[in-house]
């Protein structure tokens, strides 16, 4: 695919970055249970968020410029988690709004956003070996959800994705919440992990 293919794909992806969907809504707060969702990642699996209940789970959401904002504190954050609670399982689920692709697009957008999971996944391992961690398998995932019809949007209170919302939740309670807004929010994201440490067990096997 030639790079102009390439732009015009994008474009048709993230043209609605910041539009608000009808009616008010509120985000997920702490204390609040997060929905209980039945998703197909970006490779296709399809795998229901209860699967990782006993796991420590990050959820997020963004669009591709609030995920670019998110990445710049979230890599320090979660290598600072991981360094002090190697023993805690964890679930990053993240989401990305695509409810502007037009249906007949998504097969060409499919592969762009499977390339950038893998590419950051890669990259996030690479950083995590760097100081010393090797990545397990057995307490770690990584999936990566399209929205494509705003529907997990609206299930999350959210009205768009133009900034980035980072929930941290255990056995089926919000514990932590985070945005653009939160003031130290690499401290506060690992002040949230050491609250968790004695409560997250892993319960099975990870799927």
């Amino acid at each position: 695919m030639s790079r102009c293919a390439l732009a015009i794909v994008w474009m048709a992806v993230f043209a609605s970055s910041g539009v608000a969907a009808a009616g008010e809504r509120t985000p997920l707060r702490v204390g609040d249970a997060p929905p209980k969702l039945d998703f197909v990642d970006i490779n296709g699996d399809r795998i229901g968020s209860e699967v990782y209940r006993g796991w420590v789970q990050v959820l997020t959401f963004a669009d591709r410029k609030s995920s670019e904002e998110m990445k710049g504190w979230m890599r320090d954050a979660q290598i600072r988690a991981t360094q002090a609670h190697p023993e805690l399982p964890v679930a990053y689920i993240g989401f990305a709004d695509v409810s502007a692709v037009p249906r007949l697009m998504r097969g060409m957008v499919r592969p762009l956003l499977r390339r950038s999971s893998e590419n950051s996944n890669e990259d996030l391992a690479e950083s995590y070996r760097k100081v010393g961690i090797e990545p397990d398998a057995a307490k770690v995932a990584f999936r990566f959800i399209p929205d494509w019809d705003g529907s997990t949007l609206e299930a999350f209170g959210l009205e768009n994705a133009a900034t980035y919302h980072c929930w941290v939740a255990v056995d089926g309670r919000v514990v932590a919440a985070f945005d653009a807004s939160t003031p130290d929010i690499v401290d506060r994201y690992v002040d949230a992990f050491d609250r968790l440490a004695p409560e997250a067990k892993p319960q099975g096997e990870k799927p």
